[in-house]
Formats: structure tokens, sequence, C-alpha cells
């Protein structure tokens, strides 16, 4: 007890130290926390969407089969389906439709992926999308989609949230496209500017022939397989380009570590300045702060006691400094929904997927701002103050005057 005693009535001197030279003291805070605010975002924003993506990607087939013809990716044949089936180790083969719709009246591009609607309302996928029950029913149940959320907001401008007209210059009419629900706001990250389409009708939308798909998914129960078995893809149809889910999760964790590494290479100027900030703390004391640690060793201080009101002082500057700023960065990510920043990570479209960013503040990332602000700083507060307590303070007070 009365060691916390001694330290709380230590506390109390360096707050009042540290009121004493308020302005001085101010401009530290605030260059403190403007870089621990900006250091705090990009690291928080980074591991959100690194999260985000990765949860999402979990849904990916385990191999995804493409056709490269000079360079270019087209369709593939239905008759490769059946081949891969054939391969020990394959579960299932998928083939599936997708490709981009170009909406002149509204000079956007949207994501068409065609299949079986029925899935989705039988599914789990019945939770994540609202449906419209009150239009009436498609004669033609090929004309029927879903659409993401920011595709029904720009189709509520036009009117056309019930439906769409079609068309293609191959078409001697307009077809009408039934929209018989769009996806929540939760999955706009994934299905902002999305068209999911009956199969037939997406066939015809996108003019993908009967016997051809966009892509194919291999789906494989164990994955100590999934590479061994798209080197056998790759090897029995050498055109083919095969991709994992390892790879797409590698590519989504690489593409959000560059542009963070981006945002925070740009911050150099202000580390910069944090730095000269340090260094100018460690170079020596003001003539001021000399003459106070004169005149508590002429009235019997004790150099440690000196050195630990001084540590204090390093610590409630740089900790607060530090707490502060990454309070402000939970702040403008997690509430506010990073504006402008978030721009710089998921890119920009016509269609701007808005989303929720999840809270994801990983322990290491904290400990990392701390260990590279709150240490150093308050490390460098001791030398000087050593160097000015070992010193007699007769000598002290009068070369400070």
């Amino acid at each position: 007890m009365e060691w916390l005693e001694k330290q709380k009535n230590l506390i109390d001197f360096s707050i009042q130290s540290l009121i004493r030279r308020f302005s001085k003291n101010a401009l530290i805070l605030i260059i403190f926390v403007s870089l621990v605010f900006a250091v705090a975002s990009v690291l928080f924003l980074t591991g959100s969407l690194t999260s985000e993506m990765m949860s999402s990607s979990e849904e990916l087939p385990d191999i995804t089969v493409q056709r490269i013809l000079g360079g270019r990716q087209v369709n593939i044949p239905a008759s490769y389906q059946d081949r891969i089936e054939t391969l020990s180790g394959v579960d299932a083969v998928e083939g599936r439709l997708w490709g981009y719709y170009y909406l002149s009246e509204l000079q956007a591009n949207f994501t068409v992926f065609g299949m079986d609607l029925g899935q989705l309302e039988e599914g789990e996928y019945q939770k994540i999308i609202n449906w419209n029950a009150s239009l009436p029913k498609q004669n033609n149940q090929d004309f029927r989609m879903i659409i993401g959320q920011g595709v029904y907001q720009m189709l509520k401008k036009l009117h056309s949230e019930g439906s769409y007209l079609f068309f293609q210059p191959s078409w001697d009419v307009p077809l009408p496209f039934e929209v018989i629900g769009h996806f929540k706001a939760e999955t706009s990250l994934q299905s902002n500017d999305l068209l999911v389409i009956q199969t037939e009708g997406a066939r015809m939308v996108l003019e993908i022939p009967e016997d051809e798909f966009t892509d194919m998914a291999v789906h494989v129960p164990n994955p100590e397989e999934v590479e061994t078995i798209a080197l056998k893809i790759r090897r029995m149809f050498p055109e083919l380009r095969t991709v994992t889910k390892a790879q797409i999760q590698r590519t989504y964790h690489s593409v959000f570590s560059w542009k963070s590494g981006f945002v925070l290479t740009t911050l150099l100027a202000s580390l910069f300045a944090f730095l000269i900030l340090i260094w100018d703390k460690a170079s020596g004391l003001s003539a001021e702060e000399k003459r106070e640690i004169g005149i508590l060793k002429a009235i019997g201080w004790d150099t440690d006691v000196i050195l630990k009101v001084k540590l204090w002082e390093g610590l409630i500057l740089s900790g607060s400094s530090c707490f502060l700023g990454i309070l402000l960065s939970y702040a403008y990510i997690y509430w506010l929904e990073a504006p402008v920043l978030r721009n710089i990570f998921i890119g920009w479209s016509t269609i701007y997927p808005s989303f929720e960013l999840k809270p994801e503040v990983d322990l290491k990332y904290v400990m990392l701002i701390v260990t590279f602000s709150v240490v150093p700083y308050s490390a460098v507060t001791i030398f000087p103050a050593w160097k000015a307590a070992i010193t007699d303070a007769d000598t002290i007070m009068r070369n400070t005057g």
C-alpha cells in the first residue's frame, strides 16, 4: 500500500508538471494522436476487409477451371465436365454461367450470374434475400432474377425495381425479367452489383451457347488432393487454367497487405516528424525542465525518484496519446465506415458497394502500435533527465539562470 501511495503521488506530480508546460505538450499530443490514428486506421481497415473476404472465400469452389486461348478467357465446352468428373478424388463438377451486362440507362456494368433460383428460394439463402412476394409470377420461369442492393437502388430510381427489359442486338424484341427479390444490405460487399438470373435466362442475356459454360467449379472433399487434381486437369486439357481456393485467399491477403503498405508508405512524412519529435526530446531538456530538476534536487529528491517522475511523464503523455489515437481510429473505421480511406482499399465503380465494416481488431496490431510509439518515447525521456539529475543542483541552477 505504501508503494502504491508513493506511485500515486509521483503520478499526480507528473500530471501537474505536464500541465505547467501545456503548450509544448499539447503540440506533442496532437502529433502523437494524429500519427497513431493514421496507422491504426490503416491496420484496422486492412484487418476487417481481409477477415470479410476470407470468410466469404470459404464459399468458393475448391478449384475453379477456366479455358484460356490467346491469353484471354473463353467459354468451356460442356463435354469437358464429364471427363473432369472421371478423375479420382473429384466429388462433383459444376458448369457456371457468368459475365457482365452494360445498362446504358444507368451507364453501369452489372455482374450477371446464372443459376437455378430454386436453390435460393429453398435453401439457407432465404435469410439474406428480401423477397418481392407481391409481384405477379412470370409465366416463363427462366425470365426471373434476384438483384444486389446497389442494383436495386439504381433500378428504383428508374421505377423498374419490379422488372427490367433486357435487350441484345440479336433479339427481335426486349425481354422483361421479373425481379423476385434483392439481396440484403449486409451482403453488399459480394452482391452489390450482382444480377442472379435463372440459368436459361442468363444464357440468353450473356449469349452463351447451350453446350458451353463460362467456367467450371470442381469440388474436392479432401483438401490435401486439391493441388494434385488441379495438376491432373491441366495435363488433361493444357489450355485450361486452374485456380484453387487457397490461391484466391492468398491473393486477397496480398492485395490488402500491399494496399496497406502503400498507404503506410505515404505516412512516412508523419513518421519522420515523429522521429524528429523523439530526437528533440532525447537531445536535451529545456531550461525550465532543468531548473525544475535542480530545485527538486536542492530540496532533497533522489535521482531515482526524479527519473521515475520523468518516466511517468513520458508514459502518461505517450500512453494517453496512443489510447486516444486508437479510440478515434476505431470510431472512424467502425462508426463512420472509414470515408475516403476505404475507397483506396476496395476501389471504385459506378455501383459502389455500401457495406458495414465488422470490428476486427487484431491484438498484435494494437501491441505493434504501442511498441513503436509508447515504448520509444517513454524510453527517450529518461536519458536527458538522468544527465540533469546526476548534475550538482547548484550547477544546474546557475546554468539555467
